[in-house]
């Protein structure tokens, strides 16, 4: 997987309805309560993953290594680069949002305990919430960060006086249809 390499970093085009341009750098100004992780080939697909799976650093995308572990799990193999997988079971997919708040989401095939499920949701600023995992599925929720208001007193007595100030870590839910990829694997056996 490669990294881009842009010779101008953040910069944007914008086509108007009558045809006209303009270029303007991007940024983003959300102000983080959490910074998070880069989507990069380091945080992704670093070249040592490739390597151990037999793939080509240069054209490798997740994908590419999914695929390779899914077929190693199917196919009951392993060369022992990867681990044995004999007993592992995978489950890997895209579910569109089904609404505001905690929604059910159902595996094609029912595992033989419960798994590990991660989940990522496309071009959307925000987190993917997972819970109550079971063989059969998990709940889902789709968050946004909300902005408001909250007080604090700043001084006691019978007529103390408030300020407001900005709440930024607080979330919303949401019912936008958005894709969410997940994957989930169930580690059987003695591990």
């Amino acid at each position: 997987m490669r990294a881009r390499q842009a010779l101008n970093p953040g910069r944007i085009k914008l086509t108007f309805e009558d045809g006209s341009t303009k270029y303007a750098v991007m940024e983003r100004a959300d102000n983080p309560v959490v910074e998070g992780d880069p989507l990069n080939p380091y945080t992704l697909l670093k070249d040592e993953t490739c390597t151990m799976l037999g793939g080509d650093p240069e054209t490798m995308v997740p994908d590419d290594a999914f695929q390779m572990l899914a077929a190693l799990a199917a196919s009951g193999g392993g060369s022992g680069d990867v681990g044995e997988l004999e007993d592992t079971a995978l489950e890997v997919g895209t579910i569109t949002n089904a609404g505001a708040g905690w929604n059910t989401f159902k595996f094609r095939e029912a595992f033989d305990a419960a798994p590990q499920v991660v989940c990522q949701a496309e071009d959307f600023d925000g987190i993917v919430q997972v819970k109550s995992v079971t063989a059969d599925g998990f709940l889902y929720c789709l968050r946004t960060l909300s902005t408001g208001s909250y007080y604090t007193g700043g001084s006691s007595g019978s007529t103390p006086s408030h300020s407001a100030n900005t709440l930024v870590n607080g979330s919303t839910t949401t019912a936008t249809a958005v894709k969410i990829c997940y994957m989930a694997i169930e580690y059987g056996g003695e591990r």
